[in-house]
């Protein structure tokens, strides 16, 4: 792999067996025939990511995302196809290596050793998680009386601190206030400046324009673009913008192209700033 590459992706596919039910499934397991379908989650994705950007992943429901997320993670493989990663990594993500069960201060001793640190790493860090993540006395309560929104304070605390040289960051901020979404991208920031890798995926367009270097465009497990972030961003919104207004049957025949909705944000963007040259030459 090249010096600068730190995660590359070769043919990357990730099928799932679905079945109709439970029988169905025991069955399978069994060895019988049973109803089912395959399913598809990646088709073929082959990129290389550069160290030291933040990569942001685009892509409605069901397009691939937090597939890929997790084979970069290593907390899922591919069916097919090679992940090849040169670094430590750490994801954030709803319930990834996070106990129910335990307190919060547990969980910070239990998801720093799952992620290598000793216990003389902990302790060093452990205050600086409990200030960050901004949890208060909840921090010695279990973890099951967490608010979506402490879970993903205390989460993404937890990685940022472990010092990983990749962090996934998946949906995470998407649950907490708006203060504190500000406070993680600040920090995300300090991590690419330090050379550090990030992978963002959300469904805000606009974290991803204002933060991401690139970003790769998945629909149906497939690549269908990657690019800056102010060329990409605006290219995915005018295909989100077509999406909302298709009936299902539209949508399922629809295999979008890159080059085609590119083209058409280009346009747009040569006819306002003509009106704009316009109404300039006019007064």
């Amino acid at each position: 792999m090249a010096q600068d590459v730190i995660v590359r992706c070769e043919n990357l596919t990730k099928t799932y067996d679905l079945y109709t039910g439970e029988g169905a499934r025991i069955m399978a397991l069994l060895g019988l025939p049973a109803r089912g379908m395959h399913y598809s989650a990646l088709d073929g994705v082959t990129q290389d990511f550069i160290r030291g950007e933040i990569v942001g992943l685009a892509g409605l429901n069901g397009s691939g995302k937090s597939t890929l997320a997790k084979i970069i993670a290593g907390i899922t493989y591919p069916t097919s196809g090679r992940c090849e990663v040169r670094g430590s990594v750490s994801m954030l993500a709803a319930n990834v290596g996070m106990n129910d069960q335990l307190t919060g201060r547990e969980n910070i001793h239990y998801k720093c050793m799952l992620m290598g640190l000793t216990r003389r790493q902990i302790a060093r860090v452990e205050e600086s998680i409990i200030d960050f993540a901004e949890v208060g006395v909840y921090i010695d309560q279990p973890l099951r009386t967490y608010s979506s929104g402490m879970r993903s304070r205390l989460g993404f605390a937890i990685s940022v601190h472990a010092d990983p040289e990749i962090l996934i960051v998946d949906e995470a901020l998407s649950v907490g206030d708006a203060a504190f979404s500000e406070k993680c991208l600040s920090r995300m920031q300090e991590f690419r400046d330090s050379g550090k890798t990030i992978f963002f995926v959300t469904h805000a367009p606009w974290q991803m324009l204002h933060f991401c270097d690139r970003v790769m465009w998945l629909h149906r497990g497939r690549t269908i673009g990657f690019d800056k972030a102010d060329v990409m961003v605006p290219t995915y919104v005018e295909f989100t913008r077509d999406w909302t207004k298709m009936e299902a049957a539209e949508r399922e025949a629809m295999e979008p192209s890159y080059a085609a909705y590119r083209e058409r944000f280009q346009r747009q963007q040569r006819e306002a700033w003509a009106r704009k040259a316009q109404g300039l030459t006019t007064e």
